[in-house]
């Protein structure tokens, strides 16, 4: 296979695959099609996807999805993503799995336990 088949077979399974990383968030955050594409281009992750050097291409959809929350959850700029990205959590049960993430995050805790050191008194 010369270089540039290569690269162009490289490129089509990329695409494939950011199809279906695009149609797991939708379902995943009980958002469209269109806004999942669209969360998913304007994010870092996606330039991290495409960047050979990251590495980021050869884990699995779930991992990327997990690497995009993980980077909305965190950011301060962009407040049209995390809004998209937390309509879905509505009910009580889901925002306290968001909590729970959040906790995770900023204590650097199990997300299994149920709860963390720093609620324990610990």
């Amino acid at each position: 296979m010369t270089p540039e088949e290569h690269r162009q077979v490289r490129k089509i399974i990329l695409h494939s695959r950011i199809g279906c990383i695009v149609a797991k968030m939708s379902e995943l955050f009980c958002i469209s099609l269109t806004e999942a594409l669209d969360v998913f281009y304007r994010s870092d992750t996606c330039r991290r996807i495409h960047d050979e050097k990251t590495g980021l291409y050869l884990y699995g959809d779930l991992y990327i999805i997990d690497e995009l929350e993980i980077e909305l959850l965190g950011a301060t700029g962009d407040s049209e993503l995390r809004s998209i990205l937390f309509q879905c959590f509505s009910t009580d049960e889901q925002m306290s799995e968001v909590e729970k993430f959040r906790r995770f995050l900023k204590d650097n805790s199990s997300f299994l336990d149920p709860q963390p050191a720093s609620i324990q008194g610990a």
